[in-house]
């Protein structure tokens, strides 16, 4: 083998630049890539602070999926400080805003809130609970869900202007449910909304529902009242009960004015009270 012959000093020297301008090319290299990159973030920064891409105003907001609840409620419920940039806006903290407490139950069942880009704005998509009954609670009148929540006219649309009992002139939503409970403060919202859900099984209209302090339930029909008593796991038989009654007339011959009550505490043997006069004329019978 023929040994190698060992590097002249300018073979060294010429490596030695070689490598010096390899580093300095590096370094350039890196130092544009740098400058470069700031350069975009400040711009991407500066242009994402432009005016465009905040929120100035109420009307940025969107709410969707009301039929009850007034909109301007909703933005009004949403703890934002205009102007205020889009990226700032946390949607979980207005989520959690708009869905109240146990023991102060929102309109709002849930609700899911989006950011939106272009047009700039949130996006509020909300599930509202479902009035099923008005009732009065300290002489304030307010709607009541299928879960037994007294939600307060002021969270809908429009009640407000129309918050005496009966009224629906001028109303441009949904009217006021028909159901009225009396005594709603008497009992706590699960039991109202055991008896509620029972009662949407009836066929026969209830116009209302007086349960008041300790008193058994009644209920104001087409039919007349009629009596279940106190609320038990008889309730769904009793309403299955009420509706086989529907052609009551026929059968009995009397008017709902004739008809003290309709008694069903024992379900499957249904009782009716008429009143003095309708017993006499049917069976003879002299009043006192």
């Amino acid at each position: 083998m023929v040994p190698l012959a060992p590097p002249t000093r300018e073979q060294l020297l010429q490596r030695r630049r070689l490598l010096r301008q390899q580093r300095r090319g590096r370094f350039w290299q890196g130092s544009w890539r740098l400058t470069s990159s700031m350069a975009v973030l400040a711009v991407l920064v500066l242009g994402l602070r432009q005016p465009y891409w905040q929120i100035r105003q109420p009307e940025q907001i969107q709410v969707e999926g009301t039929d009850w609840v007034d909109p301007d409620w909703v933005r009004s419920q949403l703890p934002l400080r205009y102007p205020l940039d889009i990226w700032q806006v946390q949607p979980v903290a207005l989520e959690e805003a708009l869905l109240g407490s146990p023991t102060q139950p929102s309109p709002i069942k849930s609700v899911q809130v989006r950011r939106r880009l272009l047009p700039v704005g949130v996006i509020v998509q909300i599930r509202e609970r479902q009035p099923v009954a008005r009732a009065m609670r300290a002489d304030q009148l307010g709607l009541v869900d299928l879960e037994g929540n007294w939600l307060a006219l002021n969270f809908f649309q429009d009640f407000q202007k129309n918050s005496a009992l009966g009224s629906t002139a001028d109303r441009s939503t949904r009217p006021l449910p028909q159901l009225e409970l009396l005594g709603w403060e008497s009992h706590t919202p699960e039991q109202w909304a055991l008896l509620l859900n029972t009662l949407q099984q009836s066929h026969i209209p209830i116009e209302a529902v007086d349960w008041q302090g300790g008193e058994g339930i009644t209920l104001r029909t087409e039919l007349g009242n009629v009596y279940l008593g106190p609320i038990s796991d008889r309730l769904a038989l009793q309403i299955q009960t009420l509706n086989q009654m529907r052609d009551l007339r026929r059968y009995c011959d009397c008017t709902p004015e004739e008809i003290i009550h309709i008694d069903l505490t024992s379900p499957t043997v249904p009782t009716l009270q008429l009143t003095p006069s309708a017993s006499q004329e049917r069976w003879q019978l002299e009043l006192p």
